[in-house]
């Protein structure tokens, strides 16, 4: 499924023949425009360029580079001269867009046909350019490799609340339910506390000290997915591959954390940040990543914890590294 946007381009995306499950009319600016995608998965977003206000503006492709995975998204241009410079031109590829066209013709071939970089490169004025999205691309594949080193190997994967009740418990029954759904055999563990015990899962447990998560570990050897709900247990590292820190985003959480630790975020300089529960738009993450001098892993909405497959789970998982059959 698809999403499109339309404006002054409108004959042009009226002629498409591919599935839509939503579209969006007018011109709108850029964070109005893509709040209206929030939490909607896609295969492809087709977008008018003239959807967004003051497209002509180059500082706009730079914004929505961050907002969004220039990957999946085709632009439609026209015939205006500034959508035509040099300029233009290299600030769409530099900023990881080389899927545009101007005719239907052009969307159906990309469709199927997607660019690489090696297809528009010749398009950027600066090696600069060159150099930085080789870097991007060179540290995406490495992500990639390490996810698959992990594969068919046993993961333990630990979540810790770095903001208060930031939401680890419901996050780690989601993770192993979806885990178990998708071809694994995946337990949760919870430590010191038996919050979990009211799901009514076979595969959720509590552990109150390391003694008994060592048995438990022994115990369920056969499981090649554990996610523990660390609960402030210190010695986590010995145990896990990868920690998890969830932060709830809101000021009154943030504040209370900075007010009690102003080093709060220093301190996990590196680690995987997650914001749970989040109402930040993507295209707000390099804000708060500016303002905290924190990299977010990733970024989850709230989410209704009696579905059964939830997108944005399985992609957290993907990204640690766990295989799930509908890859």
């Amino acid at each position: 499924m698809n999403v499109v946007t339309a404006n002054k381009n409108k004959s042009i995306i009226d002629r498409l023949d591919i599935d839509i499950i939503k579209r969006i009319d007018g011109q709108y600016e850029l964070r109005e425009l893509l709040s209206k995608f929030v939490n909607l998965y896609f295969n492809k977003m087709i977008i008018d360029i003239t959807s967004i206000e003051n497209y002509q503006d180059i500082e706009i492709i730079k914004q929505l580079g961050k907002a969004i995975d220039p990957s999946r998204v085709i632009i439609l241009l026209n015939d205006e001269p500034e959508l035509n410079s040099p300029l233009y031109m290299s600030t769409l590829v530099a900023n990881g867009f080389y899927n545009f066209t101007r005719n239907i013709e052009g969307i159906k071939y990309l469709y199927n046909n997607p660019n690489n970089l090696d297809s528009v490169k010749h398009l950027l004025l600066n090696k600069s350019d060159v150099d930085a999205i080789i870097e991007r691309q060179q540290e995406e594949a490495a992500e990639r490799e390490i996810a698959m080193q992990k594969a068919g190997k046993r993961l333990v994967v630990g979540i810790s609340n770095l903001t208060d009740h930031a939401g680890s418990t419901s996050l780690a029954n989601m993770m192993v339910r979806q885990l178990n759904a998708q071809g694994n055999k995946a337990i949760g563990i919870e430590m010191f506390r038996q919050d979990m015990l009211f799901y009514h899962d076979q595969n959720l447990m509590s552990c109150m000290n390391k003694f008994d998560l060592e048995t438990a570990l022994r115990k369920h050897e056969d499981a090649n997915a554990v996610i523990i709900d660390l609960n402030e247990f210190g010695e986590a590292s010995e145990f896990c591959d990868d920690i998890l820190y969830l932060v709830e985003p809101s000021n009154v959480k943030l504040t209370k954390l900075l007010k009690k630790n102003r080093n709060a975020f220093l301190e996990k300089d590196g680690e995987k940040i997650v914001l749970n529960q989040s109402f930040v738009n993507d295209q707000e993450i390099a804000d708060f990543e500016y303002e905290t001098k924190c990299k977010v892993y990733d970024n989850l909405p709230p989410l209704n914890d009696r579905d059964m497959n939830l997108e944005e789970v399985n992609h957290l998982l993907q990204r640690l590294g766990f295989t799930l059959k509908s890859e």
